[in-house]
């Protein structure tokens, strides 16, 4: 099992709360709101946090995920029913992009590659031109073309086998960003034959940020929303911040350090999601775009921010990039901060990443 000072080897990624008296609260609305300083001495959270007065919570699965909501209100109707409507959105917006693609309209661009336009919904459309500027700003890091390899890696398949390179290769000829056309008109191209998209990338991003729209739209500035290991949150619990720890994929159920957030996501990608050995080699499904092939030399990547797609748009790319060009990336965006394990286990931090998070410089690896 992982080990190291100063954390609760038992600690849960439940979203637990730390004493934080004397900070100011954050801003209303997310998009505005400061990373919120960090306390001066840690405070380890209790191993079962129930409801205090005041608050309401959620929970359900959602395509094998544990999401829930967790509010703070003085009215419980009025909290319960729109906990219920946001985890309706996440359950909405996961199946409706963040299941490989294979929903109608991504469908329905797919199939039709190389050939005729599709017209979208305004949710598609608008996640795809968000996709297509994250794609470019990430210098093709996360690509929603990484799609077109989809159905060469097939995880759950017995037995595990690998694609060609020939396959890849002749997927990347096509697999790019470059050779998709999102019109304003809703209609959508994607100009290569065998070319695919995906949205699943930054599915769970777009999930949080809807519920947390709606729960703003229901009067609620204090709130939880946790999607697996990803989670959105703003505002305080009573007197008390957010406080939560970093997951560690290789070791569930084991922080990796401690987290303090305001209005910020955290989104966490990692090599244990999907994968299988095969001759002694771990095959993963964090896919680098430009290659086809599971990234390597990266474990997991944890990016905050304000902006819920983009910190699920830029875990996928940074991981691609690896240490050095990931944080290359982070620190060209206001507000985006992150960490990157290796796969020696060493842990590098972006410049900012002290000011919402504690983090050990090395982690001993599970499988």
């Amino acid at each position: 099992m992982v080990q190291f000072k100063g954390l609760l080897a038992a600690a849960r990624w439940s979203l637990a709360v730390a004493a934080a008296s004397g900070v100011a609260a954050p801003a209303a609305l997310a998009q505005t709101a400061p990373l919120p300083a960090k306390p001066a001495t840690p405070v380890a959270p209790p191993q079962d946090i129930g409801l205090e007065p005041g608050q309401f919570e959620e929970e359900r699965p959602v395509l094998g995920l544990t999401c829930s909501v967790r509010v703070q209100h003085e009215d419980g109707a009025a909290a319960k029913a729109a906990i219920g409507q946001a985890l309706a959105q996440i359950s909405r917006l996961l199946n409706q992009f963040g299941h490989n693609g294979r929903t109608a309209e991504v469908h329905s661009i797919n199939v039709n590659a190389g050939a005729d336009e599709v017209m979208v919904g305004p949710e598609a459309h608008s996640l795809l031109q968000r996709a297509l500027d994250l794609c470019r700003r990430s210098g093709g890091a996360y690509d929603p073309a990484v799609g077109s390899y989809d159905y060469l890696w097939n995880f759950k398949q017995k037995p595990f086998v690998r694609p060609l390179a020939q396959e890849l290769q002749a997927k990347r000829s096509v697999a790019t960003c470059k050779n998709v056309v999102v019109k304003p008109s809703g209609a959508v191209r994607l100009l290569e034959p065998g070319l695919r998209v995906t949205l699943t990338g930054v599915a769970t991003g777009a999930a949080l940020e809807k519920a947390a729209q709606g729960l703003r739209e229901a009067g609620i500035r204090d709130f939880r929303i946790r999607i697996g290991n990803d989670m959105y949150v703003q505002g305080r619990m009573g007197t008390r911040h957010w406080y939560a720890l970093v997951p560690n994929a290789r070791e569930p159920g084991v922080g990796l350090g401690q987290l303090y957030l305001g209005s910020h996501a955290a989104i966490t990608r990692s090599d244990s999601d999907k994968f299988v050995y095969k001759h002694g080699q771990r095959y993963h499904d964090v896919l680098d775009p430009r290659t086809g092939a599971p990234a390597a030399g990266v474990v997991q990547v944890t990016v905050i921010a304000t902006d819920s797609v983009l910190a699920a748009a830029y875990a996928n790319a940074v991981f691609a990039l690896g240490p050095k060009a990931g944080l290359a990336l982070m620190a060209k965006e206001n507000g985006v901060e992150g960490l990157i394990i290796d796969s020696a286990g060493r842990i590098h931090a972006s410049k900012g990443l002290a000011d919402v998070a504690r983090v050990p410089a090395h982690v001993t690896l599970g499988e």
